[in-house]
């Protein structure tokens, strides 16, 4: 390096390091340190780092910070709220489970919705597989990481940032970066954490009635219906209710006795018991992590750097029986020997076991369960074993004992990304990088005979071995150069080629000897043997190239094609592309007086394609399928059941957005974009004639629209030496509208409707228009103009009434650090959604007097006498017709959600002088603390859903609190 004799002072500094100023002699040796205060100066894009600077996309990034305090084992749940633009659903609330994430809304109606993961450069699968996976209840791939060793989440949103990895990028792309070791001495942390997991708080009008007013709201409906059918026997002890078979001993106030049984019904007795089923189902889970990393890289120049770390996870969830347990493993290394070569690689090894059972909606679920079981029933009859003699059949306690149904997910996976990086000059290198992605699962579920679907089969068992490995090489060619100090080019051509292999063996028998045998062995009736093995190919070539002049002006393109082995030879292959531009305008000389206020103003813009490969069904949406095992007479034999279309194709999306970025007083930063996304050639399963023998095919043929608005604000609000305050603000706008279909008339589902000029998850249903007051009887509106009613359910009219999809959506925090104390609070926000209650149609139905327990909203609002205006009908033992979808169970999904407090301390450096210890902080982490919702909002949490607007009696996020310390040496 050639300096002048005039300067004294050498500043060097490099992208997320702390600069330092030297004095300049004839040698220099300087070590640059790490800082996070400036990490957010890059942006990575996967295939590279760019500076934030040169970035012409969109794109946000979250710190380790952010994402290591959060209880749950996913970490990609610590995205929540966070980044503008992304909808997080988390549909379960056990440790582990999936969470759906929608990136500027949803891009596809029948194919792949969810973002493409990339990890330290390879993109890896984060489908959930198995034998639990169509039930929505898995544990994701994503909760084999630990988030104690992610350094940094990118999500990257428009065109310019995603559009290199074109066929798997319509839906976005979340880069995923782990930890590093450093140059320097060896620095190890220890982090504990324990905590526990208990029962969130939730609305008063879904907690279930206690005995005394179930047995009245049981005798009323009996009334109710002994009136309505005109019975002319008299009310009293052991009177018969005419046409019902029941009659109350209002003498004794004993329960209902069955006529036609000659018998108590299902145990209704007034014998004094008051069984909280829900407690009786949920307890405080205990939450424990322990961690522990080493990094660090020597002081010689060529002395490789290495970050490992352990951890061991264990989360109970507030529901019996379902936890999770986790080991994990990471070792990064990376050495450069010479300026010509570097290599390196990052390895994860995990172990995760996870206890879960049928999810929320399936009727032999405990919490679903728990709503449709009387509180006047025992847990244990008068023997002391679990009492079956109950209003559905089921025992949600014996359900989850040791006797009880079982399903057990063992889960093993590794990660391994070795790379190798030669320099042929300073300005051009080549590098070449492997990603094995090796899952394996080994699941096993058990109907007990403690529940009546399993009991018809004398318990049925079943195993599951699932193996999905993956294989990526990529290959990439750079180019750095500046030209006269003011022309700065940035090129990248590449190949990729991928292969991924799924296998499945599943095995399932019934009719087991004894109940504490459930190995499926033992099962004396084999009911299923079956195989399944599939693999995709993806071979790809792509370029990106990045210019600017002097820091002001920046352009930016790129192309990717890709060829993929689920389609036909014909349309195999697609390119996709993009082109970005930014203009910073405070680099002109024009600006220069507003520089005391205005530290940044930049445009940008970027326009381009991505696709999308998850059409259809499975893999092979393009080829004839044809289905074994319909064998005869000892002949094998075999049938068409799926019609290929060699036309079939990806769906592409074009993505328009448009931003400024703004920094005032060097002190708050300001985000604006818009963006407009048109997905084309969306895929449909189009009816056939019957002649065919095929029902239907899959065709390219439908179109959809989302577009819409994102804001962020970050601001230091005051800082000096001692004390830091800032705060953060997000929020994003999206419209969601169907273009196209694969017909002319609306997609009418049992709920929700698709149709064009709408969004999707629109809900066209019959409008609830109350209760008569004369009568108590359900009305609904009987034509579009609301302008009639009627009580017959078949004759009323649908109408649009909303849809799932929020019409805003964001979240704000603040932060305060003084004097060693550090202060953390978020808020999550949503408003506009509309949520159908499909438990409700039970919860709250008003039907038959012993299927149901009753909500407190029932017996709250309920119709009792002529003249009482209300939204809830008379209770009856038919109220069916009141039962049917329509707006009465839809409910506004508008909620505030205080997201996640923390609350921590390190002790000052002083304290620590003369020891082996380098920092100690002590902490506490809360989450979900209360959520503030709609005044006619029913349920656990209008944010754990399912992601198309449905509320069953899906498994409520836990209310979270961890104690814990990190120490440092």
């Amino acid at each position: 390096m050639c300096i002048y004799s005039s300067a004294g002072t050498l500043v060097i500094s490099f992208i997320g390091m702390q600069s330092q100023e030297v004095k300049i002699k004839p040698i220099v040796k300087v070590v640059l340190k790490s800082d996070a205060e400036v990490l957010d100066e890059v942006v990575v894009t996967g295939y590279g780092i760019t500076k934030k600077s040169a970035f012409t996309g969109a794109a946000n990034t979250l710190d380790a910070e952010k994402i290591g305090n959060r209880v749950d084992p996913n970490p990609i749940k610590s995205l929540e709220g966070t980044v503008p633009g992304l909808q997080m659903n988390i549909g379960s609330g056990q440790p582990g489970a999936p969470a759906t994430i929608f990136i500027r809304g949803r891009n596809s109606l029948n194919s792949g919705t969810q973002p493409l993961y990339v990890i330290d450069g390879v993109a890896f699968d984060n489908d959930a597989v198995g034998i639990r996976s169509d039930e929505g209840q898995t544990t994701s791939p994503l909760s084999t990481l630990n988030a104690q060793d992610i350094e940094s989440m990118t999500v990257l949103k428009d065109a310019t940032a995603t559009s290199i990895y074109g066929a798997r990028a319509a839906n976005g792309v979340i880069v995923i970066t782990t930890k590093r070791g450093k140059a320097g001495k060896p620095k190890v942390n220890l982090t504990a954490k324990v905590g526990f997991n208990q029962m969130p708080s939730y609305t008063d009008k879904y907690k279930l009635v206690d005995a005394d007013k179930n047995i009245e709201l049981a005798t009323e409906a009996l009334l109710n219906s002994y009136n309505k059918y005109g019975a002319n026997s008299t009310f009293g002890t052991y009177n018969e209710y005419y046409g019902l078979g029941y009659s109350y001993d209002q003498a004794g106030a004993e329960g209902f006795y069955d006529w036609y049984t000659g018998g108590w019904v299902s145990n209704y007795r007034n014998t004094g018991k008051q069984t909280n089923w829900i407690d009786e189902i949920t307890r405080t889970g205990l939450v424990q992590s322990y961690a522990f990393d080493i990094s660090g890289g020597g002081n010689a120049e060529n002395a490789p750097q290495y970050y490992a770390s352990f951890a061991y996870d264990s989360n109970e969830s507030v529901m019996k029986g379902k936890d999770l347990t986790r080991y994990s493993f990471r070792f990064n290394m990376d050495h450069q020997p010479s300026r010509w070569v570097k290599y390196g690689f990052n390895t994860n090894l995990s172990y995760t076991e996870t206890n879960m059972g049928a999810g929320g909606g399936y009727f032999s679920d405990p919490l679903t369960q728990v709503y449709m079981m009387n509180p006047m029933t025992g847990v244990y009859d008068s023997e002391g074993e679990y009492n079956f003699d109950t209003t559905t059949g089921y025992n949600p306690v014996a359900l989850r004992s040791e006797y009880g149904d079982k399903s057990l997910a063992k889960q093993y996976r590794v990660l391994l990304s070795p790379y190798v990086q030669i320099n042929f000059t300073p300005e051009l290198f080549f590098m070449s990088r492997a990603g094995i992605d090796a899952y394996f699962i080994d699941e096993f579920g058990y109907w007990s005979f403690l529940q009546p679907q399993g009991a018809e089969m004398n318990a049925m068992g079943e195993n599951a071995n699932t193996t999905r490995i993956m294989l990526t090489i990529t290959n990439t060619l750079n180019y750095l150069k500046t030209f006269n100090d003011v022309h700065n080019l940035n090129l990248m051509v590449g190949q990729e080629g991928q292969k991924k292999n799924y296998k499945q063996a599943y095995l399932a028998g019934s009719n087991y000897p004894v109940s504490d045998l459930n190995d499926v062995s033992l099962a004396a009736t084999p009911s299923s043997a079956a195989t399944t093995q599939m693999q995709l190919l993806l071979n790809s070539y792509f370029f990106n190239g990045q210019y600017d002049f002097n820091h002001k002006y920046y352009l930016s393109a790129s192309v990717r094609a890709d060829g993929s082995s689920r389609f036909s030879d014909g349309h195999r292959w697609a390119a996709f592309w993009s082109v970005g531009g930014k203009y910073r305008l405070t680099a002109e000389k024009f600006m220069e007086p507003t520089s005391n206020w205005l530290s940044n103003l930049t445009i940008r813009a970027s326009y381009g394609t991505t696709g999308n490969q998850e059409v259809g069904s499975g893999y092979y949406a393009s080829s004839h399928l044809y289905g074994f095992g319909y064998n005869y007479n000892g002949k094998p034999g075999m049938q068409l059941e799926q019609f290929g279309n060699e036309n079939l194709k990806w769906e592409t999306t074009k993505k328009f957005n448009v931003g400024v970025d703004l920094n005032l007083f060097k002190r708050i930063d300001i985000s604006l974009d818009y963006y407009n996304h048109q997905t084309t050639d969306m895929v449909f399963s189009v009816p056939l004639s019957f002649a065919t023998g095929m029902s239907s095919i899959y065709q390219n043929v439908g179109k959809l629209e989302n577009k819409g608005f994102e804001a962020s604000l970050n601001a230091v609000l005051f800082k000096n030496k001692d004390i830091t305050w800032t705060f953060a603000w997000n929020g994003s706008i999206n419209k969601n509208k169907v273009k196209k279909l694969s017909t002319d008339y609306p997609i009418e589902g049992t709920f929700s409707t698709t149709e064009v000029g709408y969004p999707i998850y629109q809900w066209k249903m019959k409008e609830y228009a109350g209760v008569d007051p004369e009568t108590g009887d359900a009305m609904w509106y009987l034509n579009e103009e609301g302008d009639e009613t009627t009580t017959d359910y078949n004759k009323a009219a649908k109408r649009y009434l909303g849809d799932a999809n929020p019409k805003f959506f964001g979240s704000f925090s603040t932060n305060l650090e003084a004097y060693g104390l550090d202060l953390g609070i978020q808020f999550n926000y949503s408003t506009g959604a509309k949520i159908f209650g499909n438990n409700l149609r039970y919860d709250a139905n008003g039907g038959s007097a012993f299927y149901e327990n009753y909500i407190n909203y029932v017996y709250d609002n309920r119709w009792q006498k002529p003249g009482d205006i209300t939204d809830v009908p008379r209770l009856d033992t038919d109220g069916s017709q009141a039962n049917q979808p329509s707006s009465r169970f839809l409910m506004d999904g508008d909620y505030l959600k205080i997201r996640s407090l923390t609350v921590g301390y390190t002790l000052p450096k002083s304290w620590l002088r003369g020891t082996f210890l380098n920092n100690v902080r002590v902490f506490m982490e809360a989450e979900n603390l209360y959520t503030f919702t709609a005044s006619n909002y029913i349920g656990f949490d209008p944010a754990g859903i399912d992601a198309d607007g449905s509320q069953w009696w899906n498994y409520p996020q836990a209310r979270s609190f961890l104690f814990g310390v990190t120490v440092g040496f």
